[in-house]
C-alpha cells in the first residue's frame, strides 16, 4: 500500500521522515485542504477552505450551509484523483465547528468517513 510523508511534518523515532498509509494521507490531505486559507499557498492560491474564516460568522444555518458548500467544492476542486466525495455534514456544539467528510477512494472504493473539530468565535 502507498506510503507518503506524514503531515504535519514528523521525524520518526528512528529519526527519519515519518510516513503515513494510504488512507491516513487521505485525512491528512482532507485536513489541509479544509485549513488552508486560499491565497497561502504562493503557488496554488485557489487552493483551501478557509475554514478559520467560516468561524468568524456565527452559528447560523446560512452560514453553516454555506460552510458545506466552500467544502464540497473545494473537495470536489482539489482532491477528484483521490476521492469521491459522498457528503459533508457541518454542525456547531458548545462552541465548537464540527465538520463530518463522508468519502470514497477512488483507489480501492473504501468507504471513509473524516472528522475535524474547529472553535468558534462568539456571534457578533
Amino acid at each position: 500500500m502507498l506510503q507518503s510523508m506524514r503531515f504535519p511534518f514528523q521525524l520518526s523515532t528512528r529519526g527519519v521522515v515519518a510516513e503515513s498509509s494510504f488512507n491516513d494521507v487521505i485525512r491528512q490531505q482532507l485536513e489541509q485542504l479544509l485549513f488552508t486559507i486560499p491565497g497561502e499557498r504562493v503557488n496554488r492560491p485557489l487552493f483551501g477552505c478557509g475554514v478559520q474564516r467560516l468561524v468568524f460568522a456565527g452559528t447560523s444555518a446560512e452560514t453553516i450551509a454555506a460552510a458545506e458548500y466552500v467544502i464540497s467544492t473545494a473537495i470536489r476542486t482539489h482532491m477528484p484523483e483521490r476521492i469521491t466525495l459522498d457528503a459533508v455534514r457541518v454542525t456547531v456544539d458548545d462552541a465548537t465547528l464540527y465538520i463530518d467528510i463522508l468519502y470514497t477512494l477512488v483507489e480501492n472504493g473504501a468507504e471513509l468517513a473524516a472528522s475535524f473539530a474547529q472553535p468558534v468565535a462568539a456571534a457578533p
